[in-house]
Order: structure tokens, then C-alpha cells, then sequence
């Protein structure tokens, strides 16, 4: 399993039962989407320094907002992101660094997540 698929699984299970949330790997491109949207991209892949593991992968979540009027498209995307960092903060062998706010496409409010994965063979 690549470290992609693994974060983008632990956020479906995170959003496991809401209609309110999608997670999907990245695109540079989406029309305006219905609910919240999380995107998981790979920014960058390096050897690890950490003994026993092979790899880092420097990640971002893209989280958007559907909303995108002042107010609402802000309070969306505020709790949108509580979940996905309370996510992350309880999972192993990954490490969120940043959350900094963007737009998507010019229009959708979004912040973008840099976390660090580090895979080992066991997690392969």
C-alpha cells in the first residue's frame, strides 16, 4: 500500500458515516463540490533518516470548503479541518508540520495540510 492510499484510508475511516465529507487523491482541478472535499497529494519522496525505515513522504491534504460565502464557507472549512487534524493526530508514523490557509480554483475557501509519512517494510 503507498503512503497516499494509507492516509487517504485513515481519512475514510475518520468520515466513515458522514455525507458531509469526500476524500480523493488530488487534482489539480474539480468543479465546485457539493460537501467538503479533503484531496491527498505526494509532494515529495526521500530517503528516511529514521533507523529501520526506508522513506518520507512529504504529503498535503487539500481541504476545501463547499461553501464559499464569508462566514459559512469559513465555519465549514474550520470544522472540516478540526476533523481531519484530530485524524491525524491520532494516527502512527505520520506527522502533520503545517495547516495553511488557500483557495481552490479561486473561489473554494481551503487550507493545505504538509505532513510527513515514514514507511518502513512493515507498513508496505
Amino acid at each position: 500500500m503507498t503512503a497516499r492510499a494509507q492516509v487517504a484510508g485513515l481519512l475514510v475511516e475518520a468520515f466513515t458515516g458522514r455525507a458531509d465529507v469526500d476524500v480523493m487523491p488530488y487534482a489539480r482541478q474539480v468543479d465546485a463540490p457539493p460537501r467538503s472535499l479533503v484531496m491527498v497529494r505526494v509532494d515529495e519522496v526521500r530517503p528516511s533518516g529514521h533507523p529501520g525505515a526506508w522513506r518520507d513522504y512529504d504529503l498535503a491534504l487539500v481541504v476545501i470548503a463547499a461553501q464559499t460565502t464569508a462566514g459559512a464557507g469559513d465555519d465549514e472549512l474550520d470544522a472540516v479541518l478540526e476533523d481531519v487534524l484530530h485524524a491525524l493526530d491520532t494516527a502512527t508514523a505520520l506527522t502533520w508540520t503545517t495547516a495553511k490557509r488557500a483557495v481552490y480554483n479561486e473561489t473554494q475557501p481551503a487550507y493545505e495540510v504538509a505532513l510527513v509519512v515514514t514507511v518502513n517494510k512493515e507498513s508496505t
